[in-house]
């Protein structure tokens, strides 16, 4: 992929133009998605609530975790938290006071330039792991059917691809849904999503042929613990453009390789309201 410079957008207006257009989006999915849904935990059934800052976490605490987990090393990340854990940090100001700031850092890295959107992305997704392995789980949201649709997109473990997602799911809120992007990174958080709350349609993001052989148990698997029970999922990412695939192979509904086309494609699918 060719490097986005200024240079190049003082050179082609038109280009400059896309990059703020998807720079807006990102921002959107990062500040109304991403990080909320981060923070949209509970414990031990109950919801978590804000703290008074705590006063082992400093500001670069919240950036030397940051950047860890942007390089995405877990090891890392999970040594510095139980390093704060040990001087008495507890797990809702952990939750609080670390994990909310050190996501916030990494969508302001990524505004400023200094860090790529991959890297928020890889950021995030450590994130996620550090919020479960703190004992939180997902709230949960509608647990069932509501006048507005809902569909939950998410990347096939294996790969964090949430650009694309992110440009996906512009398209289906403009469309009146309610749309969840997920960034957890294995099968059994995924599950663990679709079992907590109601979704009409889940929609997979799949970007490399190392994925495809886990894909029918994958997606046998979410259908298994979906509340919805006839939940139709969708398949779609880079990885589906290279050659033609039959959807009914992977247990699937359907592939789509056109954000557009998704949201026509999920809407048919959708059991109708009554």
């Amino acid at each position: 992929m060719q490097a986005h410079t200024a240079e190049a957008d003082a050179a082609n207006p038109e280009d400059a133009a896309r990059h703020a257009e998807c720079r807006r989006t990102m921002r959107s999915v990062l500040e109304s998605q991403i990080i909320p849904r981060l923070l949209a935990v509970s414990r031990d059934g109950a919801v978590a609530a804000p703290t008074r800052a705590s006063a082992v976490v400093t500001a670069p605490d919240i950036e030397s975790l940051a950047r860890t987990c942007a390089r995405g090393d877990r090891e890392a990340a999970l040594e510095q938290l139980e390093s704060l854990q040990i001087h008495g940090l507890q797990a809702e100001s952990a939750l609080i006071d670390l994990i909310g700031p050190a996501a916030l850092w990494l969508g302001d890295a990524w505004e400023d330039d200094r860090m790529g959107f991959d890297a928020v992305t890889i950021g995030l997704s450590v994130l996620h792991e550090l919020v479960h392995t703190l004992g939180y789980g997902h709230s949960g949201g509608p647990q069932r059917a509501s006048a507005v649709r809902r569909i939950m997109l998410a990347c096939a473990p294996g790969s964090q691809h949430v650009l694309g997602l992110s440009i996906v799911s512009e398209f289906f809120s403009k469309q009146g849904w309610d749309v969840v992007l997920e960034i957890a990174a294995t099968s059994a958080e995924l599950c663990s999503a679709v079992q907590s709350e109601w979704f009409d349609v889940i929609g997979l993001s799949v970007a490399l042929d190392a994925q495809l052989p886990g894909l029918p148990r994958l997606v046998a698997d979410l259908r298994r613990a979906s509340r919805n029970p006839g939940c139709p999922l969708l398949l779609g990412g880079p990885v589906f453009g290279l050659h033609a695939h039959d959807a009914a192979r992977y247990g699937a509904q359907a592939i789509c390789l056109d954000a557009r086309e998704s949201v026509d494609v999920a809407q048919s699918l959708a059991a109708p309201r009554h």
